[in-house]
């Protein structure tokens, strides 16, 4: 299994018992990674603001804004294709323990597993890798492009007589 491009983490015990917020900006190595990572021509910015609040029985909620610009090739005309991401995101952190305890607790249909806290620090980095991985347009296409296709004129079917079709029309008609 591959590592993740983003190896951010924040250490729980930095965030003490108030909410704290963090602040990433990819460098150009990281931007390297990431741009091989989810596939496009480039990636010209990665941003991200981090919201940590502490929850009951050591859980934690990290909720923020993910920002990027990449370019793809379009899948009309290979054409550059630039695009604007900004994600919003939230999401439950607990300890290992925790979430191995929970069980089939009942859980609202639509509501999101919790996330591990990875050896006492919870890895941001993870997260937003993933979201800018299904934020991307799998079908970019640059405004007025159009894929036209015409299709081919069917083909007549060969008739293995068709040779011997034009020697009959060619045959004079008989007298009676």
């Amino acid at each position: 299994m591959h590592a993740l491009p983003l190896q951010w983490s924040i250490d729980i015990k930095s965030v003490g018992h108030a909410p704290a917020v963090f602040t990433y900006e990819a460098s150009s190595a990281e931007l390297e990674a990431l741009k091989r990572y989810v596939e496009v021509e480039d990636l010209t910015s990665f941003k991200a603001q981090v919201k940590i609040v502490p929850l009951a029985a050591g859980k934690y909620r990290a909720s923020g804004k993910l920002q990027a610009s990449a370019v793809q090739s379009s899948v009309v005309n290979l054409r550059a294709v630039p695009s604007s991401i900004e994600e919003s995101f939230s999401v439950e952190y607990w300890p290992a323990e925790s979430i191995e305890n929970r069980g089939e607790e009942a859980a609202p249909f639509d509501a999101e597993p919790p996330e591990p806290i990875a050896g006492g620090k919870i890895p941001v980095g993870g997260l937003l890798c993933e979201l800018l991985a299904v934020s991307i347009d799998p079908y970019p296409r640059n405004e007025g492009d159009a894929f036209e296709w015409t299709p081919p004129e069917p083909e007549t079917e060969a008739n293995p007589f068709a040779g011997l079709a034009h020697l009959r029309a060619r045959k004079p008609p008989k007298d009676d």
